[in-house]
């Protein structure tokens, strides 16, 4: 087997252009991306390609149950995998088609008695370039739970009767500018908004509540600014008021459909510990979270909420919810 350590495959990114990281592609234009083979010893390569790849990726977990001759029940976690292209570019840098895995057997076979398609590559450095582009309207790349929208480009050399050498680059795409943000105050009250269930009406006291924010768009590193109203006809005990970031992320794949959720760290607002009969305050959040943005696909969502619970000492605390895109 031929010594990996005297060669080297490299893709070089090229110097920021139009985009602020040399690995950001820009919608609609064209980035030409060098890719360097260095051989130390000989070689005998079938082929040299290449592959750039974007698309929407999603999973699900799921259960199945069988049950067996003897009335054994059996239970199987599986994770189902579902990927939409959004750009796919292929390339021969040098040599023939790739044959598969039979077709190199065979290949492997006749090049032990001294034939097989192949082209001896001596020592040196060898230059390539391909020329990698998305649509304009190209998602944004973002890594979940459960979804990704990745762009990466793969170069292998496929070598005979050898380790194959292989190298890839990943790049991201951010949000589309926007010449003018167009941002709105947002309210949402409870129970108006979202009606009071039989559950809720047997273990959670009778509270009205009210939640808005001034804007309806955050960036990471942003402070949302909000205030908060809650109402009720009896004395409301309550032992402290949180506010947090929460995000759904529900996905498809094979038909399966799962859900996760990211939750940022509370923040605790000042409150009295006794509500009678009315209560109101402005609040702050910073929108710093692990996760990612806002976004929708063909077969997953991210959405995100700013949520305010009352801890209230025996019985189901109230919540409410206020739905804030995430950038």
């Amino acid at each position: 087997m031929a010594n990996m350590e005297s060669a080297e495959l490299v893709i070089n990114l090229p110097h920021p252009g139009a985009g602020s990281f040399p690995e950001e592609l820009v919608r609609g234009e064209p980035m030409r991306v060098p890719i360097v083979l260095q051989l130390d010893t000989p070689r005998r390569v079938r082929c040299i390609s290449a592959c750039f790849h974007g698309a929407q990726e999603t999973k699900a977990t799921y259960t199945t149950t069988t049950v067996g001759a003897k009335g054994q029940v059996t239970t199987q976690t599986h994770t189902a995998v579902e990927t939409i292209d959004i750009v796919k570019q292929d390339w021969i840098l040098a040599g023939h088609e790739p044959r598969g895995c039979i077709g190199n057997m065979f290949d492997a076979a006749a090049t032990l008695l001294g034939g097989g398609r192949h082209q001896r590559m001596t020592p040196g450095e060898y230059q390539y370039e391909v020329e990698v582009v998305i649509p304009p309207d190209a998602m944004l790349t973002h890594q979940g739970k459960n979804t990704r929208v990745f762009y990466e480009l793969s170069v292998r050399v496929d070598i005979a009767l050898g380790r194959d050498m292989k190298a890839s680059q990943s790049f991201i795409v951010l949000p589309l500018p926007r010449e003018k943000v167009d941002v709105q105050p947002v309210k949402v009250c409870y129970p108006d908004d979202e009606g009071r269930g039989f559950w809720s009406s047997l273990l959670m006291p009778d509270v009205r509540m009210e939640l808005s924010l001034q804007r309806d768009l955050a960036r990471q590193g942003d402070t949302i600014e909000g205030s908060f109203r809650v109402e009720t006809q009896k004395s409301l005990e309550v032992k402290g008021v949180k506010v947090r970031l929460i995000g759904h992320e529900h996905s498809e794949a094979q038909s399966h459909k799962d859900t996760h959720y990211f939750k940022g760290e509370p923040v605790a607002i000042h409150a009295p510990r006794l509500i009678a009969p009315s209560w109101s305050t402005d609040f702050s959040l910073p929108s710093e979270v692990e996760g990612p943005p806002t976004s929708k696909g063909t077969k997953f969502s991210i959405d995100w909420f700013v949520e305010i619970t009352l801890d209230v000492p025996w019985a189901k605390d109230p919540k409410i919810r206020v739905p804030i895109t995430l950038e």
